[in-house]
């Protein structure tokens, strides 16, 4: 377990009851809710940061297309399929077989 500091924070009395209430329903301390959210922002801030790195690097007028765009945030965000199935495919492939046929074994 990480170290912790006990801390004084203000929030909008909805808001305190709110996640006092979800914390609640999820099991956890509101402690631990308030953790997990600042978590959870912190992790997406450094993924936006890296994917702003990542867009410095295309030229000027060389950024990816709405399209493109779409294609690649699916593929980091991991939304194309199970890494079960992508694995099983490549392996298909390989082998020289379709993933639908190994698909259809495995089920059958």
């Amino acid at each position: 377990m990480s170290a912790t500091e006990k801390i004084s924070v203000s929030i909008g009395r909805e808001e305190l009851r709110q996640a006092k209430q979800l914390a609640g329903r999820l099991g956890l301390s509101l402690s631990t809710f308030i953790s997990d959210a600042v978590r959870q922002r912190i992790e997406a801030q450094a993924r936006k940061q890296a994917g702003l790195e990542v867009l410095s690097t295309f030229p000027p007028g060389g950024l990816p297309s709405q399209t493109e765009m779409r294609s690649l945030l699916a593929r980091w965000s991991g939304s194309t399929g199970s890494r079960r199935s992508k694995v099983a495919s490549k392996r298909a492939v390989a082998k020289g077989k379709s993933a639908t046929a190994s698909r259809q074994r495995r089920a059958g």
